[in-house]
């Protein structure tokens, strides 16, 4: 009981920083910095793979410039999201960390957790199960197959016969 107690403390603790992490406000910023938060979660229509933060071709400057525009004209950062999905859907690059999509990054961590637990569970009651002592009998058993499994191995090692065929006729 005293083990499972420090699961339970374990799953609470974690509960209450995944809980924290989501929902704490990080605060007022720049505009300088929330054009550049916004434009790192957004997917460069034309390159592979980089934000438009990173990327330098032209429509990633475009976008990036209507970020700035729309983030001065005091649009909270979900709506310049919506507007840019719009325009360019699948551009999220990273997903929302509010209501139901919240799961994405909630539940690999308790999938984690639980296995965790449950390989904890397994190696105890493996442990806590008495061994068995081998019996005079199973070592007289096990000494008699390795005594026949010899004795196969020498009859079998030559597969030709006396005969000089490749096998018994």
């Amino acid at each position: 009981m005293k083990g499972q107690a420090r699961w339970v403390a374990l799953l609470v603790v974690l509960a209450t920083a995944l809980t924290f992490g989501a929902l704490r406000d990080r605060g007022p910023r720049t505009d300088r910095e929330r054009v550049d938060a916004i434009a790192r979660t957004i997917k460069c229509p034309v390159c592979s793979g980089e934000s438009v933060a990173q990327s330098r071709v032209p429509i990633a400057a475009s976008i990036r410039e209507e970020i700035a525009r729309r983030v001065a004209e005091g649009k909270s950062d979900d709506e310049i999201h919506a507007l840019i999905e719009r325009g360019f859907p699948g551009s999220q690059l990273i997903p929302p960390s509010s209501g139901f999509a919240s799961l994405i990054w909630v539940l690999p961590i308790v999938a984690m957790v639980l296995a965790l637990f449950g390989l904890g569970a397994v190696f105890r009651r493996w442990r806590s199960r008495p061994m068995v002592a081998a019996t005079d009998e199973d070592r007289a058993l096990v000494a008699t197959a390795m005594t026949a499994g010899r004795g196969e191995a020498a009859t079998s090692v030559s597969p030709v016969s006396v005969d000089g065929s490749d096998g018994p006729s």
